[in-house]
């Protein structure tokens, strides 16, 4: 008797690497059929077709891995035809291939593991963002792109100004592809805004959250976009380990006892956003000031990640705030946040250094 039935896609730009598996009664893991299809909507329809042939009467699910952006085209197609899709972060698939002791890392052999997974866990169903939201999160991350190229050329100009034969055409090139980048990331910053002024209500939460003094805009919507307006979180620990705020620890008996740290299996792109509002927060906010002290305090080791422990555990504290206020549909309040702060420093203090 089948009692799962899963399809494990790796996905490429081109080609879809897929494995039907069923796992039967007595725990019993057999393959059905692997195939490779276009990445093209002809190869969407194709995969459901032999999907179909192939299945039982029990459901069919799909699992698939969040690669760049080769997934979302097949993600988004299968939501709209009513199947069950899970989409799993690499950080996770790669815990679970890993766990496997495969020798060899081809796309069929992914996606064999994929199925796998996908009959031995109980995944998550995906749920697609808002077509608003998503060209938010797609204008955060080219700002991204282009400031880290502004930087990079920024790094290139300087070595080639203080070089011991500086070339003056080249000097020229870089400040004029330098003004440009500047100009670009004031025209995403500027469609950000229109976007975001389209819903009123969404307006209205940023508006509130923004009364904290040190928060920008900028900072706040990428919050927003990268958690999809935090829908999918029901408490605040699975919001921290989405961001890689999540406490790892390292203990084993008396002999081995690491550090505790974060974990940073998330979402990169918030803990970016994060860093130089936390510096800004610090600096006019009291309550946050505190909390800073306070992981400064606690932490007993070199200089520059005893200053980093408190910046981590402002983040943190910023990241929750965030999301309270933007559920609630509330202003920022300066006494609460104090109370607040002075409840739960335990809790809000990450246990070491977390880089």
């Amino acid at each position: 008797m089948v009692l799962i039935q899963n399809i494990g896609i790796d996905a490429s730009m081109k080609e879809l690497q897929v494995c039907f598996m069923t796992l039967e009664t007595g725990q019993v893991q057999k393959i059905k059929g692997t195939r490779t299809f276009s990445n093209s909507p002809k190869g969407f329809s194709a995969l459901i077709s032999w999907a179909t042939k192939k299945a039982h009467q029990t459901a069919v699910r799909f699992t698939m891995e969040a690669t760049g952006v080769y997934y979302e085209s097949l993600a988004y197609f299968l939501h709209q035809q009513g199947r069950y899709v899970s989409v799993v972060l690499p950080n996770q698939s790669k815990a679970f291939i890993d766990s496997l002791n495969l020798k060899s890392k081809t796309d069929k052999l992914e996606a064999k593991a994929l199925a796998q997974m996908g009959v031995e866990r109980q995944l998550s169903r995906w749920e697609p963002i808002s077509e608003q939201m998503y060209q938010i999160k797609r204008h955060c991350h080219e700002r991204v792109m282009l400031l880290e190229e502004k930087t990079m050329i920024a790094n290139r100009l300087h070595a080639e100004q203080h070089c011991a034969q500086p070339n003056r055409a080249v000097i020229k090139r870089m400040k004029q592809r330098l003004k440009l980048l500047e100009k670009q990331v004031a025209q995403v910053e500027a469609e950000l805004h229109q976007l975001v002024a389209r819903d009123q209500e969404l307006a209205e939460r940023i508006a509130n959250i923004e009364k904290i003094k040190g928060l920008s805009f900028i900072t706040v919507i990428t919050i927003i976009a990268e958690t999809n307006g935090f829908a999918l979180f029901k408490n605040r620990a699975q919001l921290t380990s989405f961001a890689g705020y999540d406490i790892v620890e390292r203990q084993s008996g008396s002999s081995v006892k690491g550090r505790t740290r974060i974990s940073k299996k998330g979402n990169r792109y918030i803990r970016r956003a994060l860093h130089l509002p936390s510096l800004s927060v610090i600096r006019y906010n009291e309550s946050f000031q505190q909390l800073y002290e306070r992981g400064y305090a606690r932490t007993r080791i070199k200089p520059r990640p005893r200053w980093m422990k408190g910046i981590v555990a402002v983040q943190r504290k910023i990241l929750i705030l965030i999301y309270t206020l933007f559920k609630k549909n509330q202003a920022y309040d300066p006494e609460f946040m104090q109370r607040s702060i002075q409840q739960n420093s335990r809790q809000d203090t990450v246990p070491a250094y977390a880089g």
